[in-house]
């Protein structure tokens, strides 16, 4: 706890010498609005980068923005929430190929960079929190193309390699960039995901204290995809703008783990030792992404259409045997192929109502489906033969139509005071194959306000309530089976979507010559419809049958700061911090036991800090990313509470300018001296959680492997 103050308390007590510094030293811009800062061409001369991604991660604030992207949970529709990353003013008609876009554009093609603070009529875009604009050349294409080629490899013995390799050019009105690239490193930014090798040393315990199981883990992954991007732009000659976005993504994901199995009675004897291997493979999934946006110029104001339509066909099987002796005995087999799409389409006009004000009015069409074919078979008299179990809705199909229309209106009252204000209505009709499960119909109004007053051309305040409704994951609706307790789980098409007031106030300080930002905010979540799990029926003894369901009222409130600088202040003018600290409460009610807990999914703190030097007299960068995450995650089921922790995590990078536009790069992850770990602890209790008689208790430390990876990138 103590380094966390003191890293993000030198950084907050060195706001006034910053300022001061800043304004004394550093040479002044352009003039500007005092709600945008802009880096142009003598930004980003200093620096030897080849795509848009080099270049933002050296704006202060900006690199976290990048490291939260792929983690971001799917927003409800195109949505508008948060930070933004925005290509000549527009957002990119898509959901997964904002990072891949970023690494594919050439710095040739850039004219320049603003960070916004707040809205803008002019923007295609409504957004909580900081817009970033990446403004293109006239003419994007400059026959530019970039290459890279890697090597990972960690400390438990994986070596492989991939790369990728960017084009961008012009042909006659026609702008294009394609990219293909070969991908072995992890999800690293989704939690849980980030490993290739992991080890772990799990414990099972009596009521009494006593061991029940020793059961060390050895797990291994592969992750191999490959992703293949286009973006086109076709500039009409009567000044309309097209664009198409395509992403194509196969990859075959296979994961395995070993157990040693030793376990024993009550009194201590040994009973059984045996190893149980598991394997999941996915064959290839087929993953693909279709967007586009036309944006015509209609009488007074402006037209814009996006669409985009996503399709995941995902084949998976799951396989469990036991090794006792020299006698191998099949546990469990789960075949499972799930395919998933989603298609939106967005309209809206914009155009000036008066004087500082504009009106959007439009409507957005959604479609989303799961379609699910379920086999589960296991062996329930412990012959060693399996038998299928029969799963009620084993092929599901889940559907929801969705429609809504919207009115932002923003309005410039004063000079240093304006008002975005939206009222959106949703209506969404659910459908399903389930037996006797009515069509279900949602109809919400969703209104926002936005207001933001600034102090000074530095200084903003920022007021905001909204009402927000979230996106139901469809494998809620669906029967899957819950390999660890080797059980259905079942699923509940009655499921309804969260519905949360959003409360929240912000202050920022942006320093003079864009040395660096201060953000703090805090805020107060109201959620109705909270989803966890709970009892979805009774079984005939009495036994509860959890599904994931709507469980009532739940709050989430606390405050976060952020701090993106630039260390000129300390003679380093191109060394820079990034911090962000984030302190939550959480509450809802346990629907298994009825006492207070805290709402699923929630770290309490949470502190990302990264640091990067660029020594440009000698084209050589380096830093480091550190990341903690503080608390209990709390998970409870019908006879099990969990409860889960996560140790802190080091990156760092090292990257050097050779002759012939090469760039060597090394970068590091899981560099802790413990590596990364992980900490659990199940609670199984018999038959019901309510009734507090505890079966057994489960405990495991998990030691996550330290990757590498060297990179070799040029140009041409």
């Amino acid at each position: 706890m103590n380094y966390r103050a003191i890293v993000l308390g030198l950084a907050l007590s060195q706001g006034t010498a910053l300022q001061v510094w800043a304004a004394e030293t550093a040479p002044t811009p352009a003039a500007q609005d005092s709600n945008m800062v802009s880096y142009g061409q003598e930004f980003f001369s200093k620096y030897d980068v080849t795509t848009a991604e080099d270049i933002l991660r050296r704006i202060p604030g900006v690199a976290a923005i990048l490291d939260s992207v792929a983690s971001q949970q799917q927003e409800r529709g195109f949505g508008s929430g948060g930070d933004q990353i925005l290509i000549d003013g527009k957002r990119m008609a898509g959901k997964n190929q904002i990072l891949a876009t970023l690494r594919r554009l050439q710095i040739e093609n850039i004219s320049s960079i603003q960070l916004i603070r707040g809205t803008s009529a002019e923007l295609d875009v409504q957004s909580q929190g900081l817009l970033v604009n990446i403004l293109l050349k006239e003419g994007a294409g400059t026959g530019a193309g970039s290459w890279q080629l890697d090597t990972r490899f960690n400390n438990k013995g994986y070596l492989q390699p991939d790369g990728l390799v960017n084009y961008s050019d012009s042909w006659g009105r026609l702008d294009y960039i394609i990219g293909l690239e070969r991908n072995l490193l992890p999800p690293r930014n989704l939690v849980g995901n980030d490993w290739h090798d992991r080890t772990r040393y799990e414990v099972y315990y009596f009521p009494s204290g006593a061991v029940q199981e020793l059961r060390p883990q050895v797990i291994n992954r592969e992750h191999d995809k490959f992703i293949l991007t286009a973006n086109l732009t076709y500039n009409v000659e009567n000044g309309d703008r097209a664009r198409f976005n395509v992403l194509l993504e196969p990859r075959q994901p296979i994961e395995s783990d070993v157990t040693a199995l030793t376990r024993f009675n009550s009194s201590g004897t040994q009973t059984l030792t045996a190893t149980d291997v598991h394997k999941r493979t996915s064959g290839w999934v087929n993953r693909w992404e279709l967007g586009g946006d036309y944006e015509a110029i209609i009488g007074p104001g402006t037209l814009s259409t996006l669409y985009i339509f996503n399709y995941v066909d995902n084949p998976t099987n799951e396989y469990r045997n036991r090794i006792i002796g020299t006698t191998l005995n099949e546990i469990s087999r789960q075949l499972t192929n799930q395919l998933t799409t989603e298609g939106i389409l967005r309209s809206s006009y914009t155009w000036p109502l008066a004087a500082k004000q504009t009106l959007e009015v439009g409507a957005e069409g959604a479609r989303n489906t799961l379609t699910q074919d379920l086999r589960v078979f296991f062996d329930l008299d412990a012959n060693g033969r399996v038998e299928e179990i029969p799963i009620p809705t084993a092929h599901a199909f889940v559907q929801e139509l969705r429609g809504e229309a919207f009115v932002d209106h923003n309005w410039k009252i004063l000079s240093n005071l304006s008002l975005e204000s939206t009222l959106n209505f949703e209506y969404s009709q659910i459908t399903n194959n389930y037996p006797f499960s009515p069509t279900a119909t949602y109809k919400f109004l969703k209104p926002r306000a936005d207001m933001r007053y600034d102090l000074s051309t530095s200084d903003q305040v920022r007021l905001k309530v909204e009402r927000t409704v979230s996106q139901l994951q469809f494998n809620n609706f669906v029967p899957t089976f819950d390999v660890v307790d080797n059980e259905i789980d079942a699923g509940n098409p009655a499921l309804a979507p969260e519905k949360t007031w959003v409360y929240e106030a912000a202050y920022q300080h942006r320093l003079p010559n864009r040395q660096g930002v201060l953000d703090a905010r805090v805020f107060y979540k109201d959620v109705s419809d909270h989803i966890d799990k709970f009892v979805i029926r009774r079984e005939a003894n009495g036994d509860p049958v959890s599904a994931t369901g709507n469980i009532g009222k739940a709050k989430v409130y606390g405050g976060e700061a952020k701090v993106g600088v630039k260390l000129g202040f300390l003679g380093f003018p191109d060394m820079g911090i990034d911090v962000r600290y984030l302190h939550q409460w959480s509450e809802a009610t346990d629907p298994f036991t009825g006492r207070k807990r805290h709402a699923q999914n929630l770290w309490t703190d949470e502190l990302d800090a990264s640091f990067r030097h660029d020594v440009t007299a000698w084209g050589f960068s380096y830093g480091t990313t550190f990341k903690m995450s503080e608390g209990q995650q709390v998970f409870s089921d019908a006879r099990v509470l969990r409860t889960f922790e996560r140790g802190p995590r080091l990156e760092a990078f090292m990257e050097k300018s050779l002759p012939y536009k090469l760039t060597l790069r090394v970068e590091g992850y899981g560099l802790m001296p413990h590596h990364n770990r992980e900490y659990q602890q199940r609670i199984l209790y018999v038959n019901d959680a309510g009734n507090g008689i505890i079966s057994r208790t489960e405990r495991f430390t998990e030691i996550r492997d330290r990757r590498f990876v060297v990179s070799l990138r040029g140009r041409f």
